[in-house]
């Protein structure tokens, strides 16, 4: 399949396609495309007959920033009303065999008065694919998706399982907690459920764990540390929610989070402050450096314009910094379904 279809949260479109044709130069490809703002999705297109397939082999779906699902497909499937089933199931006789069956819109609020449609055609639609053959238990990892633009128009292709979101539209959708002191918790709550392993709550032993939540007022990522047992330290001149300080488990210092440094080494460092990325880049770097931490998750809030290449700079900078310590890292960075107008970026330093 010749194109790569990549959804994205709305606005962010030219980020998406700027990373995807970074993605497809490194694997030998020359990809191009053109934006529709809000659209929630951007096609990069080549004119290779496998080129799909080859970027998403050459990348992990976590060295991604801005996608939120990959799909490799060929060009734009369109049909008529009453001709659905038929269209889509000729054009999927040109794809893989597949093991199951999606059907996604973007995550936009016209794409979803598409869900009357998608109801009444998705059973007929996974008969059509049963019958003709199209789908097989021995198809491991292959997963085909019927991403509806209108009506009449849909996307079909293909994902592989290293190089996906096991999400519907590749969302991971949380709830908020009652308790929670803001909305903000949620972001935390997601970055720990994408970037580390189930285990590892389980693993070590939560109440001997020591957190610094930098700029931590009211205190929604601090939450997340609470509710795990962590002791957590809160950076902040603002107040904390009374309900977390009564814990026990949390002590509010009242400081500046680009001056306060830790008495000794801490487990975890996150950092939601509103600054510029750079400057943040370079404050998580030096927690790194000098020793002060050992992991790391904070966000980088991104100008209007020009997002992708602001991430790349702070991450190179970070890389740099890192490296010439002669430090051992493992770095993933990801826009979250619950990030706004922010990456999301976690870094853990390796023996």
């Amino acid at each position: 399949m010749k194109n790569l279809v990549i959804y994205c949260r709305p606005g962010f479109e030219k980020d998406a396609l700027a990373e995807a044709i970074d993605k497809a130069a490194e694997a030998g490809i020359s990809g191009f495309g053109r934006v529709q703002e809000q659209a929630g999705y951007v096609v990069l297109e080549t004119t290779e007959a496998d080129a799909g397939e080859r970027i998403i082999a050459s990348h992990h779906f976590n060295q991604w920033i801005f996608a939120r699902q990959l799909i490799a497909a060929n060009d734009l499937v369109s049909f008529a009303q009453g001709e659905r089933v038929q269209g889509l199931l000729e054009a999927a006789r040109q794809l893989p065999l597949a093991q199951e069956l999606w059907l996604e819109t973007a995550d936009t609020n016209d794409a979803k008065a598409l869900a009357p449609l998608l109801k009444k055609i998705d059973k007929p639609l996974r008969q059509a694919w049963k019958k003709s053959g199209l789908l097989r238990n021995k198809a491991v990892g292959l997963r085909h998706h019927v991403f509806f633009l209108n009506t009449g128009q849909a996307y079909l292709g293909v994902s592989y399982a290293d190089c996906r979101s096991e999400f519907v539209q590749g969302i991971r959708r949380l709830k908020f907690p009652q308790d929670g002191p803001s909305r903000s918790t949620l972001k935390l709550e997601e970055a720990f459920l994408q970037f580390t392993p189930a285990d590892l709550w389980h693993g070590e032993s939560p109440e001997q764990m020591r957190a610094v939540d930098l700029g931590a007022a009211p205190g929604g990522w601090t939450y997340q540390f609470v509710k795990r047992g962590v002791y957590t330290y809160a950076i902040d001149n603002g107040p904390m929610q009374k309900q977390l300080m009564k814990t026990g488990l949390v002590e509010h210092i009242m400081a500046d989070g680009f001056k306060y440094q830790p008495e000794t080494q801490v487990d975890w460092l996150v950092c939601d402050m509103v600054e510029r990325p750079i400057k943040v880049a370079e404050l998580m770097a030096d927690w790194l450096i000098n020793g002060w931490c050992s992991r790391t998750i904070f966000n980088l809030k991104l100008p209007m314009k020009k997002r992708y290449a602001e991430v790349t700079q702070c991450l190179v900078l970070i890389e740099d910094r890192l490296r010439q310590a002669g430090l051992g890292y493992q770095l993933q960075v990801k826009h979250l379904f619950h990030d706004r107008e922010e990456v999301t970026v976690f870094i853990e330093l390796m023996d």
